[in-house]
């Protein structure tokens, strides 16, 4: 893969679900292969994290979202957890809902949108990360607003 993105990220909770865990699906089938393509660039991502070429910022209810996602997709606790730790240990920095009150209470007056596509909007404003998301809502709103946002899908 070929894409390059911004030095820091918010990191959406669909790019690290997806990079944390593999397509479940069994059939090897078209959408089988879309997941894959997914899975890896998601994954991709997570691993520049990790060898800190790319700095990730998020409020701190991705890690309740990455958690309670990994645990209903696996039905495995122990695998949620260690997402949750994964996520937690590389993030160069977590906001949490008292440091984006505010400012996601503005720019959800704003955007109309829901609470957690405005708190990774503010957390992204806030520490001044470009956004990344396969939410294709969360991006277009991130876009609208006139932050620099990526669609996981569209990166080539």
């Amino acid at each position: 893969m070929t894409f390059r993105l911004p030095a820091t990220l918010t990191i959406d909770s669909s790019v690290l679900v997806k990079a944390l865990v593999p397509p479940l699906r069994r059939k090897e089938d078209d959408i089988y292969k879309q997941q894959m393509q997914l899975h890896a660039k998601a994954l991709q991502i997570f691993e520049d994290v990790v060898r800190k070429n790319i700095a990730m910022c998020i409020p701190s209810v991705v890690l309740i979202e990455v958690g309670a996602v990994v645990s209903r997709m696996t039905n495995d606790e122990w695998l949620a957890k260690e997402a949750v730790e994964k996520v937690r240990t590389h993030a160069i920095q977590i906001l949490y809902d008292y440091d984006l009150l505010e400012p996601t209470i503005l720019t959800a007056i704003q955007t109309k949108a829901s609470g957690f596509d405005n708190l990774i909007l503010s957390c992204a404003i806030s520490t001044g990360c470009a956004v990344i998301s396969d939410d294709s809502r969360l991006h277009e709103i991130a876009t609208e607003y006139g932050q620099e946002s990526y669609l996981l899908r569209e990166l080539a």
